[in-house]
């Protein structure tokens, strides 16, 4: 761990920001913003979470102050980035978004930085690897499972097939795991250098880790499944937490 750390000795960890268009007040107005779970799964676990707001043509300064980047849930990847012109049910896509996150990738993987990725942080991980994905779940041959679920976000829907000897096994220690599912895109090919290391009961891929230990990425949304939400039934998972330990220690340099 740096001295970015906060005197606490809390590693500090980046969430990579979007941006929102709210219309409280008299005009629309854009906000950056990361989702409270995700904040909430990192302190919780151990970590100083700041959110890293989406500015064009920037990062390097805000990437400089983390020991590790957390790629949350967001928006489809443009699919120019991976070679393929847009499927027709591709959803709002944003290039300079884009850019800012693989900008980000790219920063973590010089400087070795520990990763975390969840959903679209995982389909963007697979990306900047020279991986490729289903723009929508309909073009995978094959059944396929529902995976945008009605349901909230807390609640589990499916299972996850954890692979024998991957890192994502010793983390959760477990051979399956319930999860929750809210996606519409998946990996295609997997990205140079990275290990599938969890499958959903249709064979979508759920989860991409890399051999050195800097890279863990799951398709579902652990930071819902951490604790219950005061008001709704439970639906936790608390072995999620280890996802948020794992990343908080692996920046802090406690485990390799």
């Amino acid at each position: 761990m740096t001295d970015k750390s906060n005197a606490q000795n809390r590693p500090v960890i980046g969430i990579l920001g979007s941006i929102i268009t709210t219309n409280s007040g008299i005009t629309p107005m854009g906000r950056s913003f990361a989702n409270d779970t995700c904040v909430r799964a990192i302190a919780n676990n151990g970590g100083t979470p700041i959110i890293l707001p989406f500015i064009p043509g920037a990062g390097e300064d805000a990437f400089a102050l983390c020991d590790g980047l957390l790629f949350p849930g967001g928006a489809d990847v443009d699919p120019h980035y991976y070679g393929e012109e847009p499927h027709e049910k591709l959803g709002e896509v944003d290039p300079e978004y884009d850019a800012f996150w693989l900008s980000a990738v790219s920063y973590a993987r010089e400087h070795r930085l520990a990763v975390l990725g969840i959903c679209r942080g995982l389909q963007l991980l697979n990306v900047a690897f020279g991986g490729t994905l289903y723009q929508d779940l309909s073009e995978r041959p094959g059944k396929t499972l529902g995976h945008r679920q009605h349901e909230h976000r807390h609640i589990t829907v499916g299972t996850a097939r954890i692979e024998p000897g991957t890192r994502l096994q010793r983390i959760l220690g477990e051979d399956t795991v319930p999860i929750n599912s809210l996606h519409h895109q998946s990996v295609k090919e997997p990205g140079k250098g990275l290990t599938v290391s969890a499958y959903a009961e249709d064979g979508v891929v759920e989860g991409l880790e890399s051999p050195d230990g800097l890279i863990v990425a799951v398709q579902w949304h652990p930071e819902d499944l951490v604790y219950p939400r005061e008001g709704l039934p439970t639906g936790s998972v608390p072995v999620m937490n280890r996802l948020f330990q794992d990343l908080v220690q692996r920046a802090a340099g406690t485990i390799a």
